[in-house]
């Protein structure tokens, strides 16, 4: 993993490969969710350990908004010299994307944004409700846990509800024990840092985003993710939808090639989607 400060912060990263450039930009909680992806992409892979996941090679002290971590991967490009790139995201991660992709669109090529969060400016208005009491309330508990001091705890919380409740059991078996212990000390960073950036953050406006759009979802991920993707879709000017069978918040984890493969497929249009 090479290292880099951007900003004060400092920024891991993997480049291997040659030809089109893709950047993997993970999600929250902990920095591995794209580790088997990388190895399975053709052309240039570029996967980012964000600021804050990079353990001992950097403690964040400091908040930091989400378009500063969308400004760290457009200085990562700028540095590393790639030209505009595919940007794939989950997550959290997606909200990055969606600011880099309005912030600098001469880097990005192409957005593909993996199980966007269910954040309150995101979903369908009908299902805020539902939202705020199942992933809402894990939340919370979760943010008192790490108010708390109980990292572990918070840990838990959140990932029962929104991975299910075999995450562990997931977790470990694609990143063994040691990545298990690794994501539960990175998820500092989340609670007591990026929880309250993406509480702050205002979503750009769709219809701005010039990219062309790869919106991917599980098919067992809830019904308020999948509308979210599909509202989303319809505000996007060039939004595709493609969807995993048998995958849920986890897959990039639990399904990786296929994720791969849906990042060559051209997915279904928005408009068929609807």
């Amino acid at each position: 993993m090479n290292t880099t400060t951007i900003d004060g912060a400092s920024i891991g990263w993997t480049d291997t490969g040659a030809g089109d450039t893709t950047l993997l930009v993970h999600a929250g909680v902990f920095g591995a969710w794209f580790e088997p992806l990388a190895g399975l992409l053709g052309g240039r892979v570029i996967r980012m350990l964000r600021a804050g996941y990079t353990g001992g090679m950097g403690r964040v002290r400091e908040p930091i908004e989400l378009a500063g971590h969308a400004a760290h991967a457009a200085a990562l490009l700028d540095r590393l010299g790639t030209g505009p790139a595919t940007v794939v995201s989950h997550s959290s991660g997606c909200a990055i994307a969606l600011q880099l992709a309005l912030d600098r669109p001469d880097l990005v090529a192409r957005l593909v944004l993996s199980e966007p969060p269910l954040v309150d400016e995101l979903p369908a208005p009908a299902d805020l409700a539902e939202v705020r009491r199942t992933v809402g309330a894990a939340l919370g508990g979760a943010m008192a846990a790490a108010a708390r001091g109980d990292i572990p705890a918070a840990f838990d919380t959140f990932n029962s509800v929104v991975c299910g409740h075999d995450y562990r059991a997931v977790l470990t078996g694609v990143l063994g024990e040691d990545g298990l212990a690794r994501a539960e000390r990175d998820a500092e960073f989340f609670f007591t840092n990026e929880v309250p950036a993406i509480g702050r953050w205002t979503p750009p406006d769709p219809a701005r985003i010039t990219a062309p759009v790869l919106l991917v979802q599980g098919g067992d991920s809830p019904g308020p993710t999948h509308r979210l993707i599909g509202r989303l879709a319809a505000a996007l000017p060039d939004a595709r939808v493609t969807t995993i069978a048998g995958a849920n918040h986890l897959l990039p984890l639990t399904h990786p090639a296929e994720l791969a493969s849906a990042l060559s497929s051209p997915g279904v249009p928005a408009a068929v989607s609807r």
